[in-house]
């Protein structure tokens, strides 16, 4: 397995158990390891896939086994031999469902089974680094999806597929442990996303500031994790487990339920989030304070206006109420296409204006979709943009670039695409003000170095990236874009 083990070691305590520690002062951007997965597959939930790229399929099955597929080549896929001969010879046959675009339970056994084969065939490998892993089996008995996991894994591998005698059904059990604890969402070829566990990866422990960043390189899905800012020697490294503009609710919220932990990280700790203000609200009796929590790590403590004369307080159940409220309707504008995925995250940015803090984790999901979609979407397309939505996008993307380098410092792939999405308006209202005769050719020449300095880091970013995934192809064209802008200015 390719990595260097000489950047880190592995260190444990009470709280993170087993977690990385850098061994040496690590540069931003500094390739830290590279890491196999152990295996890979569909996530819970999956509409029905090919098993060979995940592309979703409609009817299409497997000449041996009758498990989807979308043709000869995905047949022959690697990962889907080893699952394929086990289902040919239990004549175990998928179910074709009724609709082909809703989640397929039937697919939950692909991945455990698949744990369960590379354990069988490499025993030292599973060993050595699956075996130490966490799977919170008392917390996991609690929940739904245990019984659910007896069902449509344990019972259907051990009885139905006949491998009781190669698997007991604790170990089945404990391998669906294994993958709801420790797996990453990865993207897939096919563009669907899929889980892996990837062994050195899953001992990173959480921060809601993370200090590294990882790259799924798509041919053999390996993982390259990289320091992210300059990390001193002895620091631990983190990664983020959550989206890291959430607000401390949710955050805290997604922690406990699906890697059953309750982070007290820095962040979680402060009312203001590190003053970047995601969990921030306006407060409606006055015009001076915010309502911030008392005590963000305590889940039921009050929510209380900064103003000592205004003194308004609300219940922490009041506050994730109306947030769910929010969200679900902030999450339904995501099926908009065109005009209206536009327009109708405008005008929720209005109606919600009075009653969120600017950069708050709701408000700045939306801006952080319009920072891209200004200069995308049809009947906005960047050379149409009149000057007043041009500086819209310069305003969207620096606000979210603000709140980034508090929340997610240094070179992370959002940075790169957001230094992107900056570079355009910056360089278009520079050619309007010339244009118009506001500024003169030196000017000019002054006004575009921004852009290019925007180019140059966003192509050094996303150039770490697959060259074939989306973030891969706009380092890409970021390093295209900045030569050609060079070029035009020595020509001027």
């Amino acid at each position: 397995m390719a990595q260097d083990v000489s950047s880190y070691d592995i260190a444990r305590n009470e709280k993170f158990g087993r977690y990385l520690v850098a061994n040496k002062d690590l540069e931003a951007g500094e390739l830290i390891f590279t890491d196999k997965p152990f295996a890979f597959g569909p996530k819970p939930d999956s509409p029905p896939l090919c098993l060979g790229c995940y592309c979703p399929v409609q009817g299409t099955l497997c000449s041996r086994c009758g498990w989807p597929i979308c043709g000869a080549e995905c047949e022959a896929a690697p990962a889907h031999a080893a699952e394929c001969s086990v289902f040919a010879a239990a004549k175990v046959r998928f179910q074709p469902p009724d609709d082909w675009t809703a989640s397929s339970p039937q697919l939950d056994c692909i991945t455990p089974l698949r744990m369960l084969l590379a354990k069988e065939r490499d025993p030292e490998r599973w060993k050595r680094e699956l075996e130490p892993m966490e799977t919170h089996a008392a917390a996991r008995q609690e929940r739904p999806a245990w019984a659910a996991d007896q069902v449509n894994v344990v019972g259907f591998l051990t009885d139905h597929c006949r491998l009781g005698a190669r698997f007991d059904k604790e170990l089945v059990q404990r391998v669906c442990g294994i993958l709801e604890v420790n797996a990453v969402e990865i993207p897939s070829r096919g563009g669907f996303s899929i889980r892996a566990v990837y062994p050195q990866l899953a001992i990173a422990a959480h921060s809601c500031v993370p200090n590294i960043v990882h790259t799924i390189l798509q041919n053999d899905y390996e993982v390259q994790v990289r320091a992210a800012v300059g990390i001193p020697s002895g620091a631990a490294l983190h990664l983020c487990y959550t989206h890291v503009l959430s607000p401390t609710p949710t955050r805290r919220d997604y922690l406990l339920e699906s890697k059953f932990f309750a982070c007290d990280c820095p962040r979680c700790a402060d009312p203001t989030e590190l003053g970047s203000h995601l969990s921030t609200l306006k407060c409606s009796k006055c015009d001076n304070g915010v309502i911030l929590c008392n005590n963000p790590l305590d889940n039921e403590s009050p929510w209380q206006c900064t103003d000592k004369n205004c003194g308004f307080q609300t219940s922490s159940a009041a506050m994730r109420k109306m947030l769910a409220v929010v969200q679900a309707e902030v999450d339904q504008l995501d099926a908009l296409e065109g005009t209206q995925a536009i327009e109708m995250r405008e005008a929720t940015l209005k109606k919600y204006k009075s009653v969120f803090h600017p950069r708050h984790g709701v408000l700045l999901s939306l801006k952080h979709a319009l920072a891209t979609m200004y200069g995308r979407v049809e009947g906005y397309g960047i050379d149409e943009l009149p000057d007043l939505l041009l500086e819209r996008k310069v305003e969207l993307c620096r606000l979210v670039l603000d709140t980034l380098q508090i929340v997610a410092p240094g070179e992370t792939r959002m940075r790169g695409l957001m230094l992107y999405e900056l570079h355009a308006p910056v360089m278009f209202l520079a050619r309007s003000e010339f244009s118009a005769g506001l500024i003169d050719q030196d000017k000019l020449k002054e006004r575009l170095q921004e852009p290019i300095r925007l180019l140059a880091e966003a192509s050094k970013i996303l150039g770490r990236e697959d060259p074939q995934s989306p973030e891969g192809i706009t380092g890409e064209i970021a390093r295209q874009s900045m030569e050609q802008l060079q070029a035009s200015i020595e020509a001027l």
